[in-house]
């Protein structure tokens, strides 16, 4: 049994999943909601409500992102749309998984936006030393954490609570709890820190993990353009 037959078992039939789907000349991913059935073959297919697919603004030549929930662990799924059945129904084949732990690495892309950190302490409860505010920017961005520059040291071996404007036709503020991985100083002024999300609402992921899939095909075109001149 291969991998990706070993992956398939381990999935419930027609599950509820979350789909970031390519859109024909647009930078932003539709995330539309579908159910995965499973198949007799290596293949899969998503079924949605009628009326709810756009068959003719799919970019089939572009990879999907399935995102799943196995047993409480978020996984998504790289895979590849071989044939619209119906207007409604999609036949899949998985060209990879990606867990949680991988996330980190594979949908990282350079971005710039405004985060805010904070004191997990309620103002209510804490003294006035816990009631602080870090403004920062992001360095690149991740679904499951981030690296970010500050002008004033972020405390270190702390958990906090994480903002970040996430910009698309309505700016998105993400708020998260967060624990630092490192903090290293790179001038007299400047902090370069990077943050693992300890907890996230899957919506809020979702919105990461777009933000991310848009960012990642700009720059790919950006470097076409490059290379081409």
């Amino acid at each position: 049994m291969t991998d990706t037959n070993h992956f398939l078992t381990k999935i419930a039939d027609e599950k509820p999943v979350r789909l970031f789907l390519p859109i024909v000349d647009v930078d932003d991913r539709l995330l539309i909601q579908c159910v995965l059935k499973k198949t007799p073959t290596a293949h899969f297919q998503l079924l949605f409500k009628p009326g709810s697919l756009p068959v003719n603004k799919i970019d089939t030549n572009t990879s999907c992102l399935v995102n799943i929930d196995i047993g409480g662990k978020s996984i998504s799924i790289e895979s590849k749309i071989l044939e619209i059945i119906n207007n409604q129904t999609l036949k899949m084949v998985i060209q990879k998984t990606i867990t949680h732990e991988q996330m980190r690495e594979y949908f990282r892309v350079d971005c710039t936006v405004p985060i805010m950190i904070s004191s997990i302490i309620p103002e209510e409860f804490g003294c006035p030393d816990d009631n602080w505010k870090i403004p920062g920017t992001t360095v690149d961005l991740s679904g499951s954490g981030l690296r970010a520059s500050f002008s004033t040291k972020p405390p270190e071996s702390t958990q906090v609570r994480l903002e970040l404007a996430i910009p698309a036709t309505k700016t998105t503020i993400i708020k998260t709890l967060a624990s630092p991985v490192r903090i290293s100083q790179l001038t007299e002024k400047l902090w370069d820190a990077a943050y693992q999300f300890d907890q996230i609402e899957d919506e809020d992921q979702d919105t990461i993990i777009g933000y991310c899939l848009i960012e990642q095909r700009r720059l790919l075109r950006l470097k076409v353009k490059i290379k081409e001149n």
